[in-house]
């Protein structure tokens, strides 16, 4: 063998450190060319000023190349002799991409083979490592847990804020009813008298497998019984659902919160201490992948980042944006361009040249889709019908539950994408989150961040293109609302700000008596087809986006922090100090009510190991100024409501008023009625028939909610005639009785009601799919059903009520013209009293 080394005076051939020579000197296959100009950028910057901080946050548009730039770092790394390196993707489907791009470029790599064993390639420093983040984040990870772990030189997350789920769910526990039977009822029974004193109700449902119900058990209970919840979940450790998250929290268990509804019980620590994973936590670099249009404050707390890495990330300042979206709001085009009108027109199968897929929030969100065509992916076919997709079956639209990242869709695989309705979190944890503090920066920044994900599934580089609809009121309500599109990126929120500009343009050309969905298809082909007008001012408008980063004026980095610091403090037991940290915070910058509350109950758990008596003062403080928090175990009392002496039509007016314009009222009314109707989670749906009593001028108030006894809503009117409503929203509407069950929690509420009103005038009503009681059970009280055809006229009556006063000044319209509407539109007392509800029927043996 000829030594060429000798012919260069050199015994070796120094290695290349800086990626710009790397990348000249590898052996790339004949399709790749130079890097483009946005690579070299971020690659310079890194090499000259970055490569030796810790923690680096590299941000890049969709389709700048961000899998080369990743591996071109790690070799930098490797070639400096500062390995071993490792390349994480968010799942193990995403694994196969990346080595073939290692591939298409020359760079080596290694993979964890079957027997699930680290390479030692990777272990030597000679290759990187390219796997999945559940490889790493487990709790019988080969890469090692706590201190005895294995050290790493620079690890690369791809995606991070997918990952970032990947990592918390390691450290939580699932038991499913439908898996663990045994374990799970043995959960239900250790905490019943717990979980009946945070609602009564909602454990009976939960009893009844209600899925959507679910309580939390309260911290106080969980200390007090964790002897016991070690115990019983040491019986299963080796469980599937158990195994990998046990070695992780078991000397903790009272660092956790535990959730449960009626299918399963999650487990998991209020605060993912990373600290487990050393392979990640002491990595000499550690590099986060981030779209630009995601918000990366959420990596200070969940993954122990630096304020200074989130707020100064390394990014291609040059290119303001990549790639082209038409967002499409159709309800804002026309009321008629509904969600049913969308899907009807997308769902069905069709011929194509192009993939129309839908994201959808939730499994009762795809019946629709599935009656006319549609083929409605499950966690078991995603991506074997995502790859159908890509090689060009495009006859049926896909439909998507509520998976919003890890998915590509470039290209003609989908050029018509449906974002339908408001994400929905899996998570309990987060689901307990979002309903405790609606308003929050943090829950709001969440969302966002699901819905930014969800809009650059069809638009994968910097040359693609596609049309967006988003449709469900409440989506359209969290989008167009001033008071959340701000937790947008500036480029999501330019391309929303568009999309309601060519909405506006649309209406203007729209012609009488022509179909609206003629004016939203129309748009969609201009778009498909490429019109240059269309392309050219998408194109100067985007280059409009401010320079400056909106997130550097946000608080929630300080928020963030101070969370982290206490709940660390609290974890290594300086209770003092994480009440302390806590009770500042809280004096300092908290207003709002509800987060007051919130911020409250954290107080309360952390002064419960110094003093009981204080946390269940302070728990009596933050459940008073939010009832959605734990009911504290004394000295919480109801407090009766009655009819103030106001006219229903002055409350009705007052209400109205308080939105700045009538587009923003029908907003507002559709996202109520929408929540509004069967299928929907209770919590929703009991919110929204608490919002129709005070738009129809009642005092309107949620029992169960404010005290966890009584019914779900309570209406009081004039004369104090009430009505009472217990809400079924989430049983199966093909349901054909009401049991014995829910007959009994009819009663209870029945009683609770003469037990607190005495003999007032009440309308009872049971909100449910059925008018057919079980031949077991009996109601107490005279009881009306309200079923699904009377639920739709109160609220077609209701709508085109807020229709007609589209011609009004709401704050100037008289007592006489408004009682003529109410009347007209059938919402006046009699009309509620008698139209809206039927007599039940027994069934007889």
């Amino acid at each position: 063998m000829v030594d060429f080394r000798k012919k260069l005076n050199k015994a070796e051939i120094e290695k290349k450190v800086n990626p710009i020579d790397i990348y000249k000197n590898l052996d790339r296959k004949s399709i790749t060319g130079p890097l483009r100009p946005a690579q070299e950028n971020i690659l310079i910057n890194w090499f000259e000023k970055f490569r030796e901080k810790k923690d680096l946050i590299i941000k890049l548009h969709t389709g700048e190349g961000k899998t080369l730039i990743g591996l071109l770092i790690l070799q930098s790394k490797l070639n400096s002799n500062n390995g071993p390196c490792l390349y994480i993707c968010p799942n193990i489907y995403l694994v196969d991409q990346v080595c073939e791009e290692a591939k298409k470029f020359g760079i080596a790599y290694c993979t964890i083979g079957k027997e699930n064993e680290l390479p030692n390639e990777f272990l030597q420093g000679k290759k990187i490592l390219i796997t999945h983040a559940q490889k790493l984040f487990n709790g019988k990870s080969i890469f090692g847990i706590d201190n005895k772990f294995t050290s790493v030189g620079c690890i690369i997350l791809d995606d991070s804020h997918a990952c970032i789920d990947s990592i918390r769910s390691s450290f939580s526990i699932t038991i499913r009813k439908d898996n663990n039977e045994e374990l799970y009822n043995k959960f239900l029974n250790l905490f019943e008298e717990d979980l009946c004193e945070q609602g009564e109700g909602s454990y009976l449902d939960i009893k009844e497998e209600s899925y959507d119900t679910m309580l939390p058990i309260p911290y106080w209970s969980w200390n007090e019984k964790k002897t016991s919840v070690l115990k019983l979940i040491s019986l299963y450790r080796e469980e599937k659902s158990v195994k990998f998250a046990w070695p992780l929290i078991k000397d903790s268990i009272e660092n956790c919160q535990a959730f449960i509804t009626g299918n399963k019980i999650e487990i998991t620590p209020y605060f993912v201490p990373i600290r487990s994973f050393g392979t990640f936590n002491f990595a000499s670099q550690r590099i986060l992948m981030s779209a630009t249009t995601q918000d990366d404050s959420f990596f200070i707390k969940g993954l122990n980042f630096n304020i200074e890495s989130v707020k100064e990330p390394l990014m291609n300042t040059i290119q303001k944006w990549s790639g082209e979206k038409m967002i499409l709001i159709p309800s804002i085009i026309d009321d008629l361009c509904d969600r049913t009108e969308i899907i009807n027109c997308f769902a069905v199968e069709r011929k194509t040249s192009f993939g129309i897929v839908s994201l959808v929030s939730s499994s009762n969100r795809t019946n629709l889709y599935k009656k006319l065509g549609s083929i409605v992916a499950v966690s078991k076919n995603i991506f074997d019908e995502i790859t159908k997709l890509k090689s060009g079956n495009f006859g049926k639209t896909l439909v998507i539950n509520n998976r919003y990242d890890g998915i590509d869709l470039p290209d003609e695989s989908c050029r018509i994408l449906i974002i339908d309705s408001m994400p929905f979190f899996d998570s309990l944890n987060d689901r307990y989150e979002e309903q405790c503090r609606p308003n929050s920066e943090v829950i709001n920044k969440k969302l966002a961040q699901k819905i930014e994900q969800g809009l650059g599934r069809s638009v994968r580089g910097e040359k693609d293109y596609s049309a967006i609809l988003i449709i469900g009121s409440d989506l359209v309500k969290f989008i167009k609302g001033v008071n959340t599109n701000k937790f947008f990126s500036p480029q999501t929120r330019k391309q929303i700000e568009i999309g309601l500009e060519i909405a506006e343009m649309a209406k203007d050309e729209q012609k009488e008596n022509e179909s609206p969905l003629k004016a939203i298809i129309s748009l969609i082909k201009q778009c498909l087809s490429r019109d240059d007008g269309w392309k050219e001012y998408y194109s100067v408008e985007m280059d409009k986006i401010p320079n400056n980063n909106n997130n550097l004026n946000s608080q929630i980095y300080d928020v963030l922090l101070l969370e982290r610091e206490a709940e660390e403090s609290y974890i290594s037991g300086d209770f003092e100090k994480a009440y302390s940290k806590m009770q500042r915070f809280i004096d300092s910058q908290i207003k709002n009510e509800l987060e007051k509350g919130w911020y409250l109950q954290l107080l309360a758990r952390y002064k419960y190991p110094i003093s009981k008596i204080e946390s269940n003062k302070i728990q009596k403080s933050a459940f008073k100024l939010n009832p959605q928090l734990l009911k504290p175990k004394d000295g919480i009392s109801y407090q009766k409501i009655n009819y103030i002496n106001e006219s229903r039509l002055r409350r009705t007016k007052n209400w109205l008023a308080t939105f700045e314009n009538y587009d923003e009222l029908m907003i507002n009314i559709n996202s109520i009625l929408d929540n509004l109707s069967f299928g929907i989670d209770s919590e929703k749906f009991e919110t929204a028939l608490k919002d129709v009593g005070e738009l129809l001028g009642f005092v309107s108030q949620r029992p169960d909610n404010l005290i966890r006894k009584g019914p779900d809503n309570l209406w009081c009117g004039v004369d104090n005639k009430y009505f009472m409503f217990e809400c079924k929203s989430e049983v199966e509407e093909n349901r054909n009785e009401i049991t014995k069950h829910e007959a009994g929690q009819m009663n209870n509420h029945c009683a609770w009601f003469e037990s607190e009103y005495g003999d007032s005038k009440v309308k009872r009503i049971l909100i449910i799919p059925t008018k057919n009681l079980s031949y077991y059970a009996d109601f107490t009280h005279e009881i009306e059903i309200m079923r699904r055809g009377k639920l739709k006229l109160l609220k077609d009556n209701i709508k085109s009520f807020i229709k007609e006063l589209k011609q009004y000044n709401i704050k100037e319209i008289s007592d006489i013209k408004m009682q003529e509407l109410v009347n007209f539109h059938k919402l006046d007392i009699s009309s509620l009293e008698t139209l809206y509800t039927e007599p039940y029927y027994k069934k007889i043996k």
